[in-house]
């Protein structure tokens, strides 16, 4: 008995490592946002082996399943001490609760722009006035990982003197940008991200 419960708590915690570690693709860059870091490499590298640890993380908790309902029931017969120990009862609702955690972690990047834009809420660039000149260019982005890549992104280009207005989409893989010709070079976007750990992959000006 204490033996199968050793080894569904093994594999509870190592389901929730995996699921965290699946995870740190997002979480790492506002990690890094929270620090005053500007760029964080590691988390592209955490992007490519996602899937394996996803597949690590639910192979665990099938794992956990199979000891905390199936085992035990074969090892237990009614009325027996282990029949009427409540720790099986208390397996059973760690099992159910990481479970839940590890869906959440799994499905971060779904929402990590939101908390990525909590993080980052204040600092914004003001809107520069007047608008008599003002130009726009978008440009193609390689290397964002999830919303949060996008979201950190957009703020550090919004905080470019000169720029007006920035927006960065995860989806289209694009940065929108109205910026004040006289204030900034155009070249300074494509620098800026660099920076931050991406790829400026093509640029293009939108007529205002």
């Amino acid at each position: 008995m204490e033996e199968k419960k050793n080894k569904t708590g093994f594999a509870l915690a190592g389901a929730v490592v995996a699921a965290v570690t699946a995870s740190l693709c997002c979480i790492l860059p506002i990690v890094a946002a929270f620090l005053g870091l500007t760029a964080l490499s590691a988390s592209g590298f955490f992007e490519r082996w996602r899937p394996y640890f996803l597949g690590v993380t639910f192979g665990l908790l099938g794992v956990g399943f199979y000891l905390a309902f199936r085992a035990r029931r074969e090892a237990c017969e009614a009325g027996s001490a282990c029949a009427r120990t409540p720790l099986g009862r208390w397996n059973h609702v760690a099992l159910w609760l990481v479970t839940a955690l590890a869906l959440v972690l799994a499905a971060f990047p779904r929402y990590s722009g939101w908390i990525a834009r909590a993080v980052t809420a204040s600092g914004r660039a003001a809107s520069l006035a007047p608008r008599a000149t003002e130009a726009g260019t978008v440009l193609k982005i390689d290397g964002m990982s999830c919303s949060a890549c996008a979201a950190l992104l957009e703020k550090k280009l919004s905080q470019i003197h000169g720029v007006r207005n920035a927006r960065v989409s995860f989806e289209k893989k694009e940065a929108s940008l109205a910026y004040d010709p006289r204030a900034v070079d155009p070249s300074r976007f494509a620098k800026a991200i660099t920076e931050a750990g991406y790829r400026a992959a093509s640029a293009h000006a939108v007529s205002k």
